[in-house]
């Protein structure tokens, strides 16, 4: 340590009035006379550590006989500058300072008193404190604000002690005092990018975002994706984490509530927003920095591609829609999606966009649900009007449902519905290995193009339900399994076992395998999973539909499709009845009044054969939603 002397009265008054000139040499200041600095970024101090210092500077010091200061016991000066109003400013050091203030007040301490007989270290308790004009070695220095920060900043840094925010409050203070971000950087071994995004969560994270860190309730992580919300939005982020919502949870959260730019229809180029690249997490996505102002632009955008769609004709009605849904879901109560709008009802197209984080929705053949209700009350008129029956006596507590929708169906009339679109797309896609290339290749391209996994034509093979196979798709099984016999057995309905003490990879591609070989299997395997489903209740897709019109397939379910009690009986009498009003005006039948369910079933099943030959099939069977 550098000799230090002992401050005159008249260098104190100088030092309270202006600013000695700068200066190596070490003076002592009184403690009463050292004031701490507002912008050291340390806050927080260890209690416990802050006595063992105070402990450690009272046993160095030397006291005279009257006890009085001889010498200080502060092992390494304290750097300050001149206070405006009064003494000393400190620049580093308050950590001593406040353990000489602990020693002003006093408190009872251990210390060292020889060794007792068996020359162990003994130790007595003592009461330490000195005197407010306790002697302090300061080195005073004129220092900018800038320059003050940065000191204070590299000693707390340099012993590894400051918290997470103690050190972004550092850097938030030297870029407001002029220091840029690339010079911090370099100051404190940094790189640019957390210069950056340090000085963001000091900006961002507000006052209970701050609180719960400090206190250990959210993880720096956690912090980081508060800090980069605002609003109510913010508020919302710092409510889950306080009831224990996870990194996870909050950034999932954080996703949906963001305007990503890639949820953009717009031109994000040409629309002159400012975009905020990753935020605070370098995987997060781009996200517009001004919502509002995107929300706007994906609204005129619609609206043209609107003008678009209105101009083919192909829809009743083309509505631009803002929904609170970050999914972009349409309110169901005021719409019917596209599976269970009846066919008499127009399809409407409705673009729909979240005001949550901009996403854009297309709802084809959706309805609005007053249309769907009015088409349902005329066809029951109609019905009633045609049969004579009361079409709620079997239900009171149900109103009528002529569309054959498929809902309240039990599982066998679904069962149904699925084995016979199967057994129509079955002997197609046996006999057509180019459909089932193309069709193989178009799910890989959905995959890519939107990062999502896509299954075959949207249907998923897990949970695959059984279904009867054609003549076709067995002698495809036979054949494939004769040209790999090690790996494929046929079974005797149709299909195959997949043997498990082959290695498949090393089989498919010996050097006997042709192109045309992997070819009927890739056919057999492509086609059995279009033709599979997973769920009792679920419709085929929109792109399976599409593709069993185009092939014939929605005209071949009429001929694979027999009426039978089992399907019928799946279905409730006003549903049946529904059914009835479906039915050509020339084979329906006309049950008496308050039919019951058995004798309904039992004119349908008279009419099957004339309901047949007239080409007529229940909705739920056809290819549609």
């Amino acid at each position: 340590m550098t000799a230090a002397h002992q401050l005159t009265a008249t260098d104190t008054v100088t030092l309270r009035l202006a600013a000695p000139a700068v200066s190596a040499d070490v003076v002592l200041i009184p403690f009463d006379q050292t004031r701490r600095s507002g912008l050291n970024p340390r806050k927080t101090f260890s209690e416990d550590r802050l006595k063992e210092l105070a402990q450690s500077i009272f046993e160095h010091t030397k006291f005279g006989a009257d006890g009085s200061v001889v010498e200080t016991g502060i092992q390494q000066n304290l750097l300050g500058r001149p206070h405006p109003e009064q003494g000393v400013e400190i620049v580093a050091g308050e950590r001593r300072q406040r353990a000489v203030e602990l020693l002003v007040q006093g408190f009872e301490g251990q210390m060292a008193d020889g060794e007792d007989s068996n020359g162990r270290p003994r130790t007595k308790t003592v009461w330490m404190q000195v005197g407010a004009d306790y002697p302090m070695p300061f080195s005073i220095k004129a220092l900018t604000d800038a320059e003050l920060i940065e000191l204070a900043t590299l000693e707390n840094y340099e012993r590894e002690d400051m918290t997470l925010m103690e050190t972004a409050d550092a850097f938030m203070a030297l870029k407001g005092a002029g220091r840029d971000e690339g010079y911090i950087a370099l100051k404190f071994a940094k790189h640019p990018s957390t210069v950056r995004e340090l000085i963001r969560l000091a900006a961002g994270l507000g006052k209970e975002g701050r609180r719960l860190l400090e206190q250990g309730q959210i993880t720096a992580e956690q912090a980081k994706l508060i800090a980069s919300t605002s609003g109510a939005l913010k508020k919302s982020l710092v409510e889950q984490a306080r009831h224990g919502a996870s990194f996870a949870v909050l950034r999932n959260l954080l996703k949906q509530a963001s305007f990503a730019v890639e949820h953009a229809v717009f031109d994000v180029a040409g629309s002159g927003l400012r975009i905020d690249e990753g935020g605070l997490l370098g995987d997060f996505p781009a996200k517009f920095s001004d919502p509002k102002a995107a929300l706007s632009a994906q609204a005129a955008a619609l609206e043209q591609v609107k003008a678009q769609e209105e101009a083919t004709g192909a829809w009743h009605e083309v509505l631009v829609l803002p929904v609170e849904s970050e999914y972009g879901y349409l309110p169901g109560s005021e719409w019917v999606a596209s599976w269970n709008r009846p066919e008499g009802v127009p399809p409407c197209l409705v673009l729909a966009y979240s005001t949550v984080n901009g996403k854009a929705v297309r709802h084809e053949g959706v309805a609005r649900a007053d249309a769907v209700r009015a088409w349902r009350q005329q066809q029951q008129d109609a019905a009633r009007a045609a049969t004579g029956a009361d079409l709620t006596q079997d239900a009171p507590s149900r109103a009528a449902t002529p569309d054959d929708t498929g809902k309240g169906v039990r599982e066998a009339g679904h069962v149904t519905g699925h084995q016979v679109r199967s057994m129509a797309l079955d002997a197609y896609f046996a006999t057509h290995e180019r459909e089932c290339l193309a069709l193989a290749c178009a799910t890989l391209l959905q995959t890519l193009t939107s990062g999502a996994s896509r299954t075959l034509m949207g249907i998923r093979l897990g949970g695959r339900k059984p279904s009867p196979h054609t003549a076709e798709t067995q002698e495809l099984a036979s054949r494939v399994a004769a040209l790999f016999p090690s790996v494929f057995t046929p079974t005797e309905d149709g299909s195959f076992k997949v043997s498990r003490d082959v290695d498949l990879y090393d089989a498919l591609t010996a050097e006997h395998v042709t192109t045309a070989q992997l070819v009927s299997l890739f056919t057999l395997l492509t086609h059995r999973e279009v033709g599979a489903w997973e769920h009792n209740v679920s419709r085929p897709g929109s792109d399976l539909n599409a593709f069993a019109h185009k092939i014939g397939a929605a005209e071949d379910v009429k001929r694979h499709l027999t009426l039978s009690a089992e399907f019928l009986q799946a279905y409730r009498a006003d549903d049946l009845m529904g059914m009835i009003a479906t039915m050509p005006e020339s084979q329906r039948p006309a049950p008496r009044h308050n039919a019951s369910k058995k004798d309904i079933v039992a004119l349908i099943l008279e009419k099957a054969d004339a309901l047949k030959e007239a080409g007529w099939t229940p909705d739920l069977v056809k290819f549609q939603r």
